[in-house]
């Protein structure tokens, strides 16, 4: 009896040992990929039944597209399926060919792999590209080969081919998310899939009832399928040959076609089946207007709402890198080399006007960011280098009270700026009109505020420095609202970065309490300087915790300047000893913070850098380096940023020349101010070297410094002395 009681366990346990992964995909579901790509928001409203199935359910985004090295249709495919952003060859090396009896030899000859269904006969190009150029260490085929090594089959269908000069121009580009890490895809048809048609863009279309046909067949076969419907690519590669009316006709009618196949889809799938239809890149239009990020819906369930991820931490903004890690997590996977999140589900009922009116405002953001910070950046570096000159020239200039009075005005607009742009976003404007006289409003309001609270001009400087710290403690505090909308700050159309305190307002953190505590304890003697302390504390914690502002590079930077100060408040003698003190605090303060990052599972840039590095080894840290040392010197050669660096490097440079002995007379009388200088000016240094918009962070750093300097030296050397003049 015990024989056959055992014989009978071990039988029930091979059986269940034996049963592959892929048995258990009916219980998690099937995932359809639908690439609906150049299409924009408001024209998926356009499409009948996708409209019907959003009002009914589906959890909206827009997609951040970047690639690596450039962004284009293909990278943001690609990325989608590397979970990170990747660089290819170009288009002309990317040749995804169904297998033949010739190409199967090609492609073994020269990868040293057995062919599958699907492969890109190129795929070596790509892959030797990315590994040369990337810079972000990421993985073609990602996606594609998990799926494979867990025994998931993926199969991808349609293509957007083109006609050029009565040839056949092949894009079979849908691939690229599908395939693993070799270029190949197990299944699917992506040769003969379009018919001729005159009255469509290049005399092709998309035969939907083959396409429909195959679709059934393919998702009874597979675990993952990756439709690319072609139609309204070639639409908007065609749209320069129409005009208005012939445009409208074959858009309406290859909507039309859409509609039908998608309604087809949705009867189709089961209750545990998701469905994701998406645009890989905006169309060129959107492009043009600074929309440029792309819609994707997630249908799971039947509630509705909006998408957002880790990555951006934003409601209703992703990013391409999140939508093959979704794709895992659907099937219960994890791919560790994905730096990608998985979707976050968020219910709300007014998802599509929540999202067009944010579309509306960043790309209105985006729109005049440039014009507004270039001109910021302008007339502050070139008042200082006028107030500079002035102060040299200042014995020639008639009437000099009156001209130096208003030229201080002026400068000091430079440290206010910094405020009204991150306040300008209450307003929740989101037109160029409107955005501007936002920022109009709000600098007369607080220019006038600090006239009436203040007479002496360093109080005024230190009330705004003061204001702003505080602004930016609680902005982080509070979700970054302020920060992730300010002309100043960062750009989720840019995607470099989504959520914390940007690289503008890392260098305004840095310096700008440094000055405000300087002029506290300039005119209060009786301030304890352990209140210095603590606040640093606050202003660091917030700065560099993962969940509020996770700018790495803060608090390396803030780390080493916020430490020299208090030593100098202080009176610490420094010497060699204090500066690898301050050097392993800077060590200590980041693995704390990474500690912490990793612990809360927040995935914020620096838990990932930690992350990569356990993974890949400190080949990581190499590559993360490199990139912010080819970031700054990108920068160095093309940002107005420098401008204010190399204003600020001609006035410290008179400064030491002439007028003689200034500095030491500002350090006399002022001893406080100076050495927050010092320490304000390390901390500039140290942003140089440690990240990879260091230019800028320094820039809006020295604002702090520089401005301070000029108000100080106008009023010693020109107003106070008017008499003996």
């Amino acid at each position: 009896m015990k024989r056959k009681l055992v014989s009978m366990l071990l039988v029930v346990m091979v059986l269940i040992v034996s049963i592959p992964k892929y048995s258990f995909a009916a219980e998690s579901g099937k995932v359809i990929f639908i690439n609906m790509n150049r299409t924009t928001l408001e024209s998926m409203q356009d499409i009948h039944s996708l409209k019907t199935e959003l009002e009914k359910r589906g959890y909206m985004g827009l997609m951040n597209i970047r690639g690596d090295q450039g962004t284009d249709d293909n990278r943001s495919l690609a990325s989608m399926g590397a979970g990170g952003r990747v660089n290819l060859a170009s288009d002309s090396y990317i040749n995804f060919k169904e297998a033949t009896k010739e190409n199967t030899i090609i492609y073994k000859a020269v990868t040293g792999q057995s062919s599958k269904k699907i492969n890109d006969l190129a795929i070596n190009q790509s892959l030797n590209e990315n590994e040369a150029k990337g810079q972000y260490g990421s993985t073609l085929g990602s996606l594609g080969q998990t799926l494979s090594d867990n025994n998931f089959k993926v199969a991808v269908l349609g293509n957007s081919d083109t006609v050029e000069n009565d040839e056949v121009k092949e894009n079979r580009n849908i691939c690229l998310i599908a395939m693993d890490n070799y270029g190949r895809v197990e299944d699917g048809n992506i040769d003969d899939i379009n018919i001729e048609d005159d009255t469509m863009p290049f005399g092709i279309r998309t035969d939907y009832d083959k396409l429909t046909k195959e679709t059934k067949a393919l998702y009874e076969n597979n675990d993952a399928l990756f439709v690319d419907l072609g139609d309204t690519y070639r639409l908007d590669q065609y749209k320069g040959y129409l005009n208005e009316k012939t445009y409208s006709k074959m858009k309406k009618t290859i909507y039309n076609n859409i509609s039908q196949y998608l309604k087809s889809v949705f009867d189709m799938v089961g209750e545990n089946d998701v469905v994701y239809i998406a645009s890989s890149f905006p169309s060129k239009l959107a492009y043009k207007n600074k929309e440029r990020l792309s819609p994707i819906v997630k249908f799971k369930g039947n509630k509705k709402g909006l998408l957002s991820s880790s990555t951006t931490r934003r409601d209703g903004i992703v990013a391409n890198i999140d939508v093959g890690v979704d794709i895992l997590n659907e099937f219960g996977l994890k791919n560790e080399a994905m730096v990608g999140r998985a979707y976050s589900l968020i219910q709300q009922d007014d998802n599509l006007d929540f999202l067009s009116h944010e579309l509306e405002k960043m790309a209105t953001v985006s729109s005049i960011r440039a014009n507004v910070v270039n001109t910021f950046v302008g007339v502050v570096s070139v008042s200082w280098v006028i107030g500079m000159v002035a102060i040299l020239f200042r014995n020639r200039i008639p009437n000099k009270e009156k001209v130096f009075g208003v030229l201080k005005e002026f400068i000091k607009l430079g440290i206010i700026m910094p405020l009204v742009f991150l306040l300008a976003p209450i307003f929740n404007f989101k037109t160029p009109v409107s955005m501007t006289i936002g920022i109009i409003i709000t600098t007369l309001v607080l220019y006038l505020l600090g006239r009436l609270l203040f007479k002496d001009d360093l109080k005024q400087m230190g009330f705004f420095a003061l204001v702003t710290i505080v602004v930016i403690v609680v902005d982080c505090m509070s979700g970054s609202y302020l920060m992730k909308n300010s002309i100043m700050s960062y750009d989720a159309i840019v995607g470099a970065r989504y959520y914390g305190v940007g690289n503008e307002y890392e260098g305004v953190s840095i310096a700008s309490p440094i000055f405000a505590f300087a002029v506290l304890l300039n005119y209060n003697k009786k301030l304890p300087k352990w209140s210095i302390v603590i606040a640093s504390i606050v202003i660091l914690i917030t700065s560099a915790y993962p969940t509020m502002g996770a700018n790495v590079g803060g608090a390396i930077s803030q780390t080493a300047a916020y430490l020299l100060f208090i030593m100098l408040i202080f009176d610490i003698k420094l010497d060699f000893k204090k500066v690898i003190l301050i050097c392993l605090s800077v060590v200590g303060v980041v693995g704390i913070f990474a500690f912490l990052d990793i612990v809360s599972g927040s995935e914020s840039h620096l838990g990932l850098f930690v992350q990569q590095i356990l993974l890949n080894g400190p080949s990581t840290i190499i590559q993360t380096f490199a990139r912010k040392i080819s970031m700054n010197v990108k920068l160095a050669q093309t940002s107005v940023w420098v401008n204010i660096l190399l204003a600020g490097i001609f006035i410290i440079g008179i400064f030491i020349i002439k007028p003689p002995k200034q500095i030491r007379m500002i350090a006399k009388r002022y001893p406080m101010i100076f050495k927050g200088f010092i320490a304000s000016m390390i901390g500039c240094m140290v942003t140089l070297l440690v990240n990879d918009s260091g230019i800028v962070a320094a820039s809006t750093a020295s604002i702090y410094v520089l401005i301070p300097l000029i108000i100080i030296s106008i009023n010693m050397l020109v107003l106070e002395n008017k008499e003996n003049d």
